[in-house]
C-alpha cells in the first residue's frame, strides 16, 4: 500500500502493512484491435471518522474493465459507457519521441480506481458523537431599530 502516495495522503497512521489485494488480466480483442485491462483490486484504509475523530476502516474494492487504444480513432469502436486510455497520450509520446513504446503506469492506474471509491466524508456505520455542539447563549432582546421611527412618524402626526 506505500506505493499507493495519495491514498497515503487520506489515511490515518501508518498504511506500510496494508494489503492490497490485485487481480489482473490483459486480453485483445483481435476484431476490434483493442486491448483490455481487467481487474479487481480491493484494499482498507484507516481514515478518520468525521462524526467522532476515531478512525474508521474504509474497505476499497474495485472492478474495472478498461479499453486500451492506440489512438483516438479506436473510440468509436467501443460502447458509449466504456472506459478506455489513449495509449498515444503517454508521457513519452507527448514530449515528441514517437518511437517511444506506449506504456502506462499500473500503479497510478489501481491507484485512481480506489481513489475514486474513497468516501468524501468517512464515517462509522454507528458512532456516538463526542463533541457536542456549544451550549446556545439565551438571546438578547434588541430594539427595533424602526421603533424610534414609529415614535417621530407620531410626533409629525400631531
Amino acid at each position: 500500500m506505500s506505493r499507493f502516495v495519495r491514498i497515503a495522503r487520506e489515511a490515518v497512521g501508518p498504511i506500510d502493512h496494508q494489503l492490497v489485494s490485485i487481480d489482473c488480466k490483459l486480453s485483445m480483442d483481435a476484431y476490434h484491435r483493442v486491448a483490455w485491462f481487467d481487474g479487481h483490486v480491493e484494499t482498507k484504509v484507516p481514515m478518520e471518522c468525521q462524526r467522532c475523530l476515531e478512525p474508521v476502516e474504509i474497505s476499497l474494492v474495485s472492478d474495472f474493465h478498461i479499453a486500451l487504444l492506440d489512438d483516438e480513432s479506436l473510440i468509436e469502436r467501443l460502447d458509449e459507457d466504456a472506459d478506455y486510455i489513449v495509449l498515444a497520450e503517454s508521457e513519452a509520446l507527448i514530449k515528441g519521441d514517437p518511437d517511444a513504446p506506449a506504456l502506462i503506469d499500473l500503479v497510478t492506474l489501481l491507484e485512481d480506481e480506489l481513489l475514486l471509491l474513497v468516501p468524501l466524508s468517512p464515517k462509522h456505520d454507528a458512532c456516538e458523537h463526542k463533541h457536542r455542539p456549544a451550549e446556545e447563549h439565551a438571546e438578547e432582546k434588541r430594539e427595533n431599530p424602526f421603533d424610534v421611527l414609529a415614535s417621530l412618524k407620531g410626533k409629525l402626526n400631531s
